[in-house]
């Protein structure tokens, strides 16, 4: 009955393709027009313009609106989804998290617009709830070698780089979906307007989206789990559940809203000023994992969970200004607040809530940039970071909120020559990076005493880079580059466990990168870079003699693989791209349980074919992702009878057709995810979305 309902449903939709490009052959071909917006200059922190080659001595993907379309992608981490190299995925409290390399989302340094972006206790935001209208590009640089991108960015950087308008006549974007099938009461509204009106330019985006809940695939079978219930007193019970039924995924439903605003003054073209604003309201409920959950009357939570609020907002000011031809500054001031609601439950119902934990964080910061042409060939550029962080929580509302603070800086200098006719550039530079708790409050028994609590010694490290591109014909060109990256602990590594560990340093890595870029005409682009990470002072609390569970300095972990890129295009309409990465990493630490590492994909692939049928233009886009397995759990020092858990291999498929109208101004478009509606745990014990079906149409004046 199952396979009987999935291939009905599969045949539904492709007669749906058919039905809707069938008819239109007779239309004229589409016109192609500006698109009237560019990407914000004053977004980018290593400008790949300049010529300047800072970009190129990494593995790095552009991630542009054409790929949010052809992927129907409606949030920065659906776009992320399918860039080579790139692995996301949904546990926990439905936050998406973002693995580069192998290197997960607290260690990679997240940008929008160059401005650091995430809380400040677990060092992380849920890019889910980025919506797209405003987006004009997403940067994605693994090993990230340049010291101009400032303090932590371990393993990776991911820039999110919003629009500005280049047009004099109003710009208008609009695009509403509907979700038929897979997905219950869903729908997601997209606007985005601007306009440059002589040196005044602005641009406005706002999104909603939101669901009840999303069904399962149609071969997914019910489990048996387990709840513990753990009392204040220490007592516990484990009853056998069944936690999650067939059909509509429990607690799945989700609700946000986004509002992004820049307006700017360009008073001459050596100059330029600029403000911007983003708003976002997120309610949602957190699907539980299908296999173990805890409710915790002695910590005061339960993973019967709502997030009952998931709130951010910030305001950004940037300008730059040439003051000669050789020398120029950009400043950055930035605040952000965010503030999140976690509401426990007793029981699978979600009926009788018990506890409320409120999380409140804002940043206060500045980014200084500097690039002085010294000669032609020569160009030194210059970076200084400054942020403080706020913390506040609470695990009931009837308490008073434990507080932290910590403050974070970096001066970085780099140096990129260009030599024998512009074919062979040097960058090579070294930071200075520091970080300091300035402010510690704990409440561990929840009630009205507020306990102050020690902080560590200021920790600090000198981090240098070296890289080079060589042009060796137009058509091929060969880059490589050593960098030592640190990443700081976060407050909940130092102050988690039973007490806190003042002494937790920094993690290093050296990354390792080299590889080959050819193009051969405009038919075929490739690039091919191995690449090696080696990392030290691992942050985890798998150490020896650990009995109060703190996190430590202790794993040290490698990482090498390749990634392969290509883009074919045997001709105008048709088009094909390919990225390829094998990850072998292995825990190299001293004293281990394993000789495995948690949460690296052994390989990851991507396959899209983009075809635009002629004289009618409906275009047809067709995206394949295949995962290779993971470590979900491993045996530790502490436990090493714990069982092996993997996550295992999986492929999704995903379809789209657009047909335009219009000279290409309205779009009508139908998308399915998981096209095949596989069953699969990207996550051992979250299962996965089935097959959803959308329904949309896109305006653009």
């Amino acid at each position: 009955m199952k396979n009987r309902k999935k291939k009905f449903r599969v045949g539904l939709i492709f007669l749906s393709l058919l039905l809707v490009g069938g008819p239109l052959f007779s239309l004229s071909a589409m016109a192609d027009e500006s698109k009237g917006y560019q990407e914000y200059s004053l977004g980018e922190i290593v400008v790949s313009g300049k010529g300047s080659s800072v970009r190129d001595i990494a593995i790095s993907d552009e991630v542009t609106p054409e790929d949010f379309e052809a992927v129907n992608a409606d949030s920065v981490a659906d776009a992320l989804t399918y860039v080579p190299g790139v692995r996301v995925t949904y546990g926990r409290k439905m936050l998406p998290e973002i693995n580069i390399h192998g290197f997960d989302k607290q260690r990679i340094l997240t940008l929008i617009d160059g401005v650091p972006y995430y809380e400040t206790k677990y060092g992380s935001l849920d890019l889910n709830q980025v919506g797209l209208e405003g987006v004009a590009r997403i940067d994605v640089v693994k090993g990230a070698p340049s010291v101009l991108y400032g303090p932590n960015a371990l393993g990776g950087v991911v820039n999110i780089i919003t629009k500005n308008a280049s047009s004099e006549k109003p710009v208008l974007s609009a695009t509403a979906e509907y979700g038929v099938d897979g997905i219950d009461d869903a729908y997601r509204v997209g606007l985005s307007h601007g306009m440059k009106k002589g040196n005044i330019n602005y641009w406005l985006s706002y999104s909603h989206k939101e669901w009840d809940s999303w069904d399962l695939s149609d071969d997914f079978d019910s489990r048996e789990g387990t709840i513990m219930v753990r009392q204040a007193d220490g007592s516990r019970t484990r009853t056998p559940a069944v936690i999650q039924d067939e059909g509509e995924r429990v607690n799945s439903d989700y609700e946000t809203d986004n509002f992004w605003a820049k307006i700017g003054v360009e008073p001459s073209e050596d100059t330029e000023i600029y403000v911007n604003f983003h708003y976002i309201k997120t309610e949602k409920g957190d699907p539980p994992d299908i296999d173990f959950v805890q409710v915790r009357y002695d910590y005061n939570y339960a993973h019967f969970d709502r997030i009952s609020a998931y709130d951010d907002w910030g305001v950004d000011l940037s300008a730059e200004h040439a003051f000669t031809d050789a020398f120029s500054l950009q400043a950055k001031l930035y605040y952000h607040d965010h503030s999140d609601e976690y509401e426990s439950y007793t029981d699978e119902t979600y009926t009788q809530a018990w506890a409320l934990s409120t999380y409140n964080d804002s940043i206060l910061g500045g980014i200084l940039l500097g690039d002085y042409q010294i000669t032609d060939w020569d160009t030194l550029r210059f970076s200084l970071h400054y942020k403080e962080d706020f913390h506040e929580q609470r695990d009931l509302e009837e308490i008073p909120y434990a507080e932290s603070e910590a403050a974070t800086g970096s001066v970085g200098f780099e140096n990129e020559m260009t030599l024998f006719d512009d074919k062979l550039s040097i960058i090579a530079g070294i930071s200075y990076d520091w970080y300091e708790v300035t402010k510690a409050e704990d409440n561990p028994n929840d009630d009205n005493n507020i306990i102050k609590a020690d902080t560590p010694d200021t920790m600090d490290e000198f981090n240098p880079m070296i890289g080079a591109t060589y042009q060796i014909v137009d058509s091929i060109q060969l880059f490589a580059s050593v960098a030592k990256k640190t990443r700081f602990p976060t407050l909940d590594q130092i102050y988690d466990g039973d007490t806190p560990n003042l002494g937790l340093e920094a993690e290093t890595a050296i990354n390792y990168t080299a590889g080959l870029f050819w193009t051969f005409e405009d038919k075929l682009k490739l690039q091919v870079a191995p690449f090696f990470h080696d990392i030290s002072d691992y942050i985890t609390d798998d150490a020896p003699d650990n009995p109060e569970s703190q996190s430590k300095n202790y794993a040290e972990v490698q990482m090498r693989g390749w990634e392969v890129n290509m883009e074919i295009t045997p001709y105008k309409d048709l088009l094909f791209k390919l990225g390829y990465m094998t990850n072998d990493a292995s825990n190299k630490s001293h004293e281990r349980a394993s000789d495995e590492v948690v949460g690296v994909p052994e390989y990851t692939a991507t396959i899209s074919v983009q075809y635009t049928l002629p004289t009618i233009g409906t275009q047809l886009n067709l995206t394949m992702l295949y995962m290779g397995e993971s470590y979900r759990e491993l045996p530790s020092l502490e436990e090493p009878d714990t069982e092996v858990i993997k996550n295992e291999t999986y492929q999704l498929c995903n379809a789209k057709i657009t047909q335009p109208f219009m000279s290409d101004r309205l779009k009508v478009f139908l998308a399915v995810e998981n096209l095949f509606d596989e069953d699969y745990e990207a996550e051992e014990g979250f299962p996965a979305p089935g097959m959803r079906t959308w329904i949309g149409v896109k305006f653009d004046l």
